[in-house]
């Protein structure tokens, strides 16, 4: 296994890229920045790709960035030969940023980080608490988070999307995946080709759901005004609210709800 130790004062980015396998960042007390990188294949080739990656900081800005680079082998034509499954483990402060890429590996992020901007093909994506804005573009992977402090742009094409809270404006995108939000603190938009989509519980702001077949279901938290606008062209639709549940004082949180499908229904709840 390799492992180095970087001692990361004041801001912190962590830059990883690896290929395929397991990345777990782990946020700690202190000031130092641990990187431990191994494989599972035990090859002089799997070696020499542990051996050979790029593992260094360097200063950026006001503060430092943590690169972990693992390349992909390749043979004379191009062609990838090489399969290994890696595993990467960085222990940063709290509150890091971090940007992630990689083709097929799982992302475990446990404590607390910062921004999030991360790119994957086939692997899942699961953070425990994010203070700042979370870009996330997934294919087949699931994304679940679960506190957003920032806004959120999410999109997977075949992957779930389960969000715990976000306090910011958030959009998330997916074509056949489910998008399941327990808690949105301010604008939200969703969009789905067949994937249900579940707001638990919104507060303010402009809520927007567009689906083609999936079912959509929104929670109204109570005290707050809303305004409804749903369009189902072979759906039902079904709501909880009527005018005797609007608040009677006007300074409440007003919501403007916007749902649209095609053949999906429409569920409207008081959260």
């Amino acid at each position: 296994m390799r492992r180095e130790t970087f001692h990361t004062p004041g801001t912190l980015t962590l830059d990883l890229r690896v290929p395929s396998g397991e990345m777990t960042l782990e946020s700690v007390d202190g000031e130092e920045t641990t990187v431990e990188l191994d494989a599972s294949g035990a090859s002089d080739a799997v070696r020499e790709l542990v051996d050979g990656a790029r593992i260094e900081l360097r200063q950026r800005g006001d503060g430092y960035e943590v690169i972990v680079d693992v390349p992909r082998r390749r043979g004379g034509l191009g062609l990838i030969f090489d399969r290994a499954d890696f595993l990467l483990r960085v222990f940063a402060p709290h509150g890091a940023d971090a940007q992630v890429s990689t083709a097929s590996a799982d992302v475990d992020g446990r404590g607390r980080f910062g921004a999030l901007r991360a790119e994957l093909a086939s692997g899942d994506l699961r953070f425990a608490e994010l203070a700042g804005f979370v870009e996330i573009k997934s294919a087949s992977g699931d994304v679940a988070v679960e506190r957003i402090g920032g806004g959120a742009k999410v999109s997977t094409a075949s992957g779930d999307v389960r969000i715990g809270s976000v306090e910011g404006e958030a959009t998330f995108r997916s074509a056949s995946g489910d998008v399941m939000v327990d808690e949105a603190g301010s604008s939200v938009t969703v969009q789905t080709a067949s994937g249900d989509q579940r707001l638990s519980s919104v507060a303010s702001g402009r809520v927007t759901m567009q689906s083609a077949s999936g079912d959509q279901t929104v929670g109204i938290r109570r005290g707050s005004r809303v305004h409804i606008d749903v369009r189902t062209m072979s759906g039902d639709t079904t709501s909880e609210l009527d005018i005797e549940d609007a608040p009677v004082l006007s300074d409440g949180p007003e919501i403007e709800l916007r749902a649209t499908s095609m053949s999906g229904d429409v569920r409207i709840l008081r959260a």
